[in-house]
């Protein structure tokens, strides 16, 4: 069973937990046309006046009667089958009465389960009431998203008595970045790609030299490291570690800016998602930091990949398994950036000297592509606050990668009706519309062309600039026209 989608918030702090009993509209009018009419009847002996008197005191016992049997077991229990969801995606919802209702047995009453929902699930929605109330709430929203209290509204068979009943659970849906597949040109362009050789690097900080171990039969006697030997009393062989390892890092300019767009934002986090995941599969251990250089996730090399993209130890379910719970982990990190910190220098996690791979993402200026490589509409360029050759290390690949919001197209949004707001009682009391409509549109209505993606220098990275309406893959294998900064 899944619900229709749900009507447009409405304005208003949501209920607070617990239980009101009030008469609605029209049993107020019975509670004072009921005495007024027994007054009349005694005073002027006017016989009808008392027995409709009569009818409506009736009218009020049945009603008082309906409501104290609907009001039996009546208690929500709400479950979150999935707490964790890609952005556009929908989480399954599980909503049940936690015993047996008599609303549900004996027709004295009709009742609605309301979710009081944020704008990025879909707003408030209604529910008929019944003993299971499975449903999805589509995922608008990167970041975590608190669900709201969630009520349930009852009224007796005659509706002059109105029962809410409101749960507060604190449960929350988290919108992940999403991830994309990238092609194997994206992975050669930014030097992800290789068969499991070390990428080579210029030495510098960071390098490892030759280390010492234990001597074991069958080591060549010509690699005996003599001084190590003769330091701890046993004999010891030289081996080289290898003056590079496939360690990359991805930057993502967090930077505070007062005009950067929402799905700019969640595009540059799903960019810097797909990245981690495709330098895992290759074999690459990575970190992803921010403006000030503090760590926000890191992964290792994929477990349960074997072959020269991956590790290939702990291949199978096990490593498998491994992959995943690390994967999430990142993903629910990436889902809480806030793009407002200041780069004003690099954080205690941040270690540049061993990366071999460096893949800077950032949100472009105003101009956006339009405005060349030479920076905005104000001359800033991309990435105008950080030094990205600090992050760099001993990379010998460089990527930058600057989004801009994409054009919209005026005349879509004329063509394309919004959602449909139904009107209710200013106390809202309304029923039965339960997720007709969605509160917002999950996809951005752009215009039919955009212009592609444009390639150039920005010092010794090599600079793609496109919009949210290009993918990471069309970002990275787009047009490849060199334009000199």
């Amino acid at each position: 069973m899944s619900p229709r989608p749900g009507t447009a918030p409405r304005r208003g702090a949501p209920p607070r937990p617990g239980t009101v009993l009030r008469p609605t509209g029209r049993g107020i009018c019975v509670l004072v046309a009921a005495p007024l009419l027994w007054m009349v009847g005694d005073l002027t002996r006017v016989q009808p006046a008392r027995q409709v008197a009569v009818a409506l005191l009736l009218m009020l016992l049945v009603g008082v009667i309906g409501i104290a049997v609907c009001s039996v077991g009546l208690r929500l229990r709400r479950e979150l089958v999935d707490d964790a969801v890609p952005v556009g995606g929908a989480a399954r919802v599980m909503l049940r009465l936690e015993s047996t209702a008599w609303i549900t047995v004996l027709p004295l009453g009709r009742g609605v389960a309301r979710e009081h929902l944020p704008e990025a699930l879909g707003g408030q929605g209604d529910l008929p009431l019944a003993a299971r109330m499975p449903h999805v709430l589509h995922v608008g929203r990167r970041g975590e998203h608190p669900l709201g209290p969630v009520s349930v509204l009852v009224r007796d068979v005659l509706g002059l008595f109105h029962l809410r009943r409101t749960l507060a659970d604190g449960l929350h849906v988290t919108g992940l970045p999403v991830i994309t597949e990238l092609s194997p040109a994206a992975a050669r362009a930014t030097g992800m790609a290789g068969d499991g050789a070390q990428p080579s690097a210029a030495p510098g900080v960071g390098e490892i030299g030759p280390i010492a171990r234990p001597y074991v039969a069958g080591d060549d006697i010509r690699r005996v490291h003599w001084r190590a030997s003769a330091r701890t009393g046993r004999l010891m062989t030289r081996e080289d570690e290898p003056a590079a390892g496939r360690s990359a890092v991805v930057v993502l300019d967090t930077t505070h800016r007062e005009d950067i767009a929402a799905e700019v934002e969640d595009a540059l986090v799903s960019h810097a998602a797909t990245l981690l995941d495709a330098l895992g599969r290759n074999g690459w251990e990575v970190r992803v930091v921010d403006a000030g250089g503090d760590e926000i996730t890191r992964t290792g090399r994929r477990h349960g990949i074997t072959g020269a993209g991956g590790s290939g130890d702990g291949a199978g379910l096990v490593g498998r398994e491994a992959d995943a719970v690390e994967q999430r982990a990142a993903l629910l990190a990436l889902a809480q950036v806030d793009f407002d910190d200041t780069a004003s220098g690099i954080g205690h996690d941040h270690a540049a000297g061993h990366t071999t791979l460096a893949i800077a993402l950032g949100p472009d200026q105003p101009g956006g592509p339009d405005a060349g490589p030479d920076g905005g509409r104000d001359g800033r360029g991309p990435f105008p606050d950080l030094v990205l050759d600090r992050f760099a290390g001993r990379a010998a690949h460089r990527t930058a990668i600057a989004v801009g919001p994409a054009r919209q197209d005026p005349s879509a949004a004329e063509r394309t009706p919004g959602p449909t707001l139904r009107s209710g009682p200013a106390d809202g009391d309304d029923f039965g519309h339960a997720h007709e409509r969605h509160a917002h549109q999950l996809a951005a209505r752009t215009a039919p062309e955009q212009a592609p993606p444009v390639r150039g220098r920005l010092g010794a990275w090599t600079l793609v600039r496109g919009t949210t309406a290009d993918t990471l893959d069309e970002l990275l294998v787009g047009p490849r026209d060199e334009v000199a900064r």
